[in-house]
């Protein structure tokens, strides 16, 4: 299908035609309208997947499938949900499911640092704030390091911190958007933040014993 390529295109509208008038479009046989609807919102959800998994690959994949999902799902798609909600828990229920199959115990994931990522856990616990401020321009250990500790959660408790701490989701749309219960949520966005503070402490202590055998 066409649609799929992540093609530039041009000679579009200045002001681009709604999502539900390009869904009538596909849902009445003219397929190709996807084409505009899927580059629209392929950018979103692409972050998205990299705020599950850090491997652009891997996120570039995921956000490929959420679009083939919802071509074919399309038919039951309705316009009391935008679009881009609906598009949203596709993706991220496909990203949850993934994070499942590829789940590790925590213990596995807190060791092996690299010698770039010591450094950046020495430098956040006693560089100044100018140093700090200049070192971030670079971004790649913290980034590692911040997914590091996401891959240390539970799936549901990941899912629930992208969701409300990146995306900005309340806990009412966290669970319509996972079909979950409303406590369900609450209780894994706690559970979820003390993991996080556990997993930190002892990865900070680590980075300091490997520092002090060297």
């Amino acid at each position: 299908m066409l649609w799929l390529s992540a093609r530039k295109e041009t000679g579009w509208s200045l002001e681009p035609r709604p999502d539900e008038d390009l869904i009538a479009e596909v849902l009445d046989g003219r397929t190709e309208a996807f084409t505009e609807l899927a580059a629209r919102h392929r950018p979103r959800i692409e972050r998205l997947c990299q705020r599950f998994f850090s491997d652009a690959e891997i996120a570039r994949d995921l956000a490929q499938e959420g679009l083939l999902r919802a071509y074919t799902a399309l038919s039951t798609y309705r316009a009391e949900m935008p679009f881009s909600g609906w598009l949203r828990a596709i993706v991220t229920n496909l990203c949850y499911d993934e994070l499942r199959r590829r789940r590790r115990r925590p213990e596995e994931l807190v060791g092996d640092f690299s010698a770039p990522e010591v450094q950046w856990m020495h430098l956040v616990n006693h560089a100044s704030p100018e140093d700090l401020v200049s070192a971030a321009e670079e971004r790649r250990e913290s980034h590692d390091l911040a997914h590091r500790l996401l891959d240390t959660l539970r799936p549901e408790d990941r899912t629930v911190m992208v969701l409300k701490e990146t995306e900005g989701l309340s806990i009412s749309e966290i669970a319509q958007t996972m079909g979950w219960s409303e406590a369900k949520v609450k209780i894994r966005a706690f559970r979820a933040r003390q993991a996080l503070r556990r997993q930190a402490e002892r990865m900070l202590a680590t980075g300091r014993s490997i520092r002090a055998e060297r």
